[in-house]
């Protein structure tokens, strides 16, 4: 059930959804800019809409925490019912 990396895994992801996704739509539009393809900006809108809509969320810090927690418990459960 405890297995660190999981953990690991599993709490950087939930940071990275509470502090890293407006930076990622930034990410996508200067992809878009250096590239020109068409669907890297439709990223972009996904990513800049889902980075401002969840950020100003209610239950934003809620939500990474159960994100977390579900990552790490439901994982774990995955592994060991492959193993029996």
């Amino acid at each position: 059930m405890w297995n660190p990396k999981r953990w690991a895994i599993a709490i950087l992801i939930g940071l990275y959804l509470y502090f890293l996704l407006p930076a990622t739509a930034v990410l996508f539009y200067e992809l878009y800019h250096l590239t020109g393809i068409e669907p890297v900006y439709w990223g972009y809108s996904a990513f800049k809409a889902g980075g401002y809509y969840f950020g100003i969320w209610e239950y934003r810090g809620l939500a990474c925490l159960v994100v977390t927690l579900l990552i790490g418990l439901l994982s774990g459960i995955f592994a060991r019912s492959k193993t029996a």
